[in-house]
């Protein structure tokens, strides 16, 4: 059996997303892993299983053991060195945007079946490349954390997890970059002064705020925001005194002075050594290529979408049917070498791929593997972060009460109203909608790089991550006050059978 060595060998639950086949192999398929073998030096297989609209996602504990020896050998010679390897994806992910764009060029009704599979793997060869830096934070993060949390407790003996502990880790883990999150918020604030000051009117703005962001909900599911969203959006800016908005947007425009600034003002404070900051250098970039490699996902998925009307309309099957595909497997539909229609039979239930040991080659599983292995890792295999029901890890500092809004996919994001509480097992950005609205986050899964931990410290709000089975432990219209800081959520009142 392909998967065997899976029952003799430790691993770990890293994650359940909405995700489909076809979207989840975008990160963890084998072209994924060759390129993370190719920049950083070792293959990150692992092993993944779709059922009932989840994938599961599954990492040896040795991928880990493997990727910090492997960072501990990269700086080994140039303390530095890991952080030319992360630079490299700000001018990666410039050149992947222009090449994404180019796609807009082809008519692809006009394309052959073949040109029509060709266009379509060029998109996701681009975004395997970006993502491998998703992929970095994601199995790095606790190891380059633990080193950054080293010198905070050991060296500025500061108390875990306290408030000057979170403020510290979180001002100096900022990026040089301002976030494509913070890139929008900056740009609306700005429509929203040039309409106060009659420089545009708010449909111009609109359709111009639709045109530079509207992309940024689209990752797997989403819909792109339209003029009229940003229409909504702006109407609600502009009741705020222009006094009130100018402040926030040069707080904005002013994002890498303050940033350095408040650096600044901590490595004094704290004395800190060169050698010692790069630890936290090192994370925030890991941190923010996590999250922009999401957003290039969002960013590539809305040049898809026409890609992915032409390919079902062909195949004569929904979107959603295609995605439930491999990518292999609609190569060879588009090419007329399987039939859809018998590979849909199959895929429409439980799928699942690993790797070898060594993590160089990938094994599709049949459904009596996958359900065989399914059961047994979900019964032996721990998870690598949230193990704790009453407790979970402050990603963004702060309190919040509200009604608790369970979202177990982006389908659901209307259900979050302002000022309640998102509860999801981990957010991508095609949550953003609700997020928007949210007063706090609460995820099951995730750590301090993760897309919920990140957009909360954006927005400012509140957010507990990796607090185990919070979506079973409390229900849709439960009232609540969150401690992020202390991890805790305390329930003030059930909601009425």
């Amino acid at each position: 059996m392909k998967a065997s060595h899976y029952y003799k060998t430790e691993v770990v639950k890293v994650g359940k997303w909405a995700l489909l086949p076809l979207d989840g192999e975008t990160w963890f398929g084998n072209k994924s892993s060759d390129y993370f073998k190719k920049h950083f030096g070792i293959y990150k297989g692992g092993l993944y299983i779709f059922s009932e609209g989840l994938f599961y996602g599954y990492l040896t504990k040795d991928l880990f053991k493997n990727l910090q020896q492997r960072i501990i050998d990269i700086n080994r010679k140039d303390y530095r060195a890991l952080e030319c390897k992360l630079n490299y994806f700000y001018s990666l992910k410039r050149s992947a945007k222009l090449a994404v764009e180019k796609s807009l060029k082809f008519k692809y009704s006009e394309l052959s079946n073949k040109k029509l599979a060709e266009r379509f793997l060029f998109v996701r060869d681009w975004i395997r490349r970006v993502t491998i830096f998703d992929q970095l934070g994601f199995i790095g993060e606790d190891f380059l954390l633990s080193l950054a949390e080293d010198i905070l407790v050991n060296k500025l003996n500061l108390l875990k997890n306290s408030a000057e502990y979170n403020e510290v880790l979180f001002a100096l883990t900022k990026p040089k970059e301002i976030s494509t999150t913070l890139s929008e918020k900056r740009f609306i604030l700005k429509q929203a002064l040039d309409i106060k000051n009659k420089k545009i009117n708010l449909e111009k703005a609109s359709k111009k705020m639709a045109k530079n962001y509207g992309w940024m909900p689209v990752f797997c599911y989403g819909e792109p925001w339209d003029a009229k969203y940003y229409q909504k959006e702006l109407e609600n800016l502009i009741k705020k005194s222009f006094k009130e908005l100018e402040k926030e947007y040069l707080t904005l425009k002013n994002y890498l002075k303050n940033r350095n600034s408040d650096i600044l003002r901590i490595v004094k404070k704290y004395k800190i050594q060169n050698k010692d900051l790069q630890k936290f250098i090192d994370f925030g970039l890991a941190l923010d290529g996590r999250n922009e490699a999401e957003y290039f996902v969002s960013f590539s998925g809305f040049y898809l979408l026409p890609l992915y009307k032409e390919i079902a309309k062909r195949l004569n099957a929904s979107i959603t049917q295609i995605r439930l595909l491999f990518e292999d497997e609609l190569h060879a539909c588009l090419l007329g070498k399987k039939d859809i229609d018998k590979l849909l039979y199959v895929s429409g239930k439980m799928r699942g791929f690993g790797f070898n040991p060594f993590m160089s080659k990938r094994f599709i599983f049949s459904e009596k593997e996958a359900k065989n292995l399914f059961s047994y890792v979900e019964k032996n295999a721990g998870p690598a972060q949230g193990n704790n029901e009453q407790q979970g890890v402050c990603a963004s500092p702060g309190k919040a009460r509200g009604v608790i809004r369970i979202v177990a996919s982006p389908d659901e994001n209307n259900k979050v109203k302002d000022g309640d509480i998102l509860v999801t097992y981990a957010t991508t950005v095609d949550y953003l909608p609700a997020m928007k609205r949210a007063a706090a986050i609460i995820t099951e899964v995730g750590g301090l790089t993760c897309h919920a931990a990140v957009i909360s410290r954006e927005f400012g709000i509140p957010c507990i991550i990796a607090l185990k089975n919070a979506m079973h432990n409390f229900k849709d219209g439960d009232l609540v006050e969150l401690d992020a800081d202390k991890g805790a959520v305390k329930v003030i009142k059930k909601k009425e059978k």
